[in-house]
């Protein structure tokens, strides 16, 4: 296993005592987030959840203006049927759109009170704040995680060519 591995790895175990046991996965586009979820996945035999999944036609059907409240419980529900230690999430930004009425880091943090999670964000982490640019929006949302454990893919290195 990898030193970046193995630091994430601690990161993992340093939140299991936590009341949220979040770890939030960041990095640039094709930095690596989803290959080190993976990887995780098939070491340490956790289970890899495409968030895709957790968006059910029993959710679709809430009112909209009862969906943030009741989707811990809904989605807690699927996440249940795993089996593993810890959960990694990928595709988070199907959680972002609009019609969904969903906060997405406030959910990470209830589901997290049940699970240990591993959360790949799908924007940047700057100042203390998790980003996420929607289309056609000129400013991205912002989420506090100033109390979160955030963890940077490192970028590649650059392979000299031009």
């Amino acid at each position: 296993m990898t030193a970046e591995l193995d630091e994430l790895l601690a990161c993992v175990e340093s939140v299991k005592a936590k009341q949220q046991r979040l770890v939030i996965v960041t990095g640039k586009p094709g930095s690596g987030k989803t290959q080190k979820l993976r990887e995780l996945a098939a070491r340490k035999k956790w289970d890899y959840v495409d968030c895709r999944l957790l968006v059910t036609d029993e959710f679709l059907e809430l009112l909209p203006t009862l969906r943030a409240t009741r989707a811990p419980a809904v989605m807690g529900e699927i996440l249940s049927g795993y089996d593993a230690d810890v959960l990694l999430l990928d595709r988070l930004q199907s959680l972002f759109v609009p019609a969904l009425h969903l906060d997405p880091l406030q959910l990470l943090r209830k589901l997290s009170e049940r699970f240990v999670l591993v959360a790949a964000w799908p924007g940047f982490y700057e100042n203390g704040y998790l980003c996420f640019q929607r289309l056609g929006e000129t400013e991205p949302l912002r989420f506090d995680a100033r109390d979160l454990t955030v963890w940077t893919v490192n970028e590649p290195a650059a392979s000299g060519l031009a």
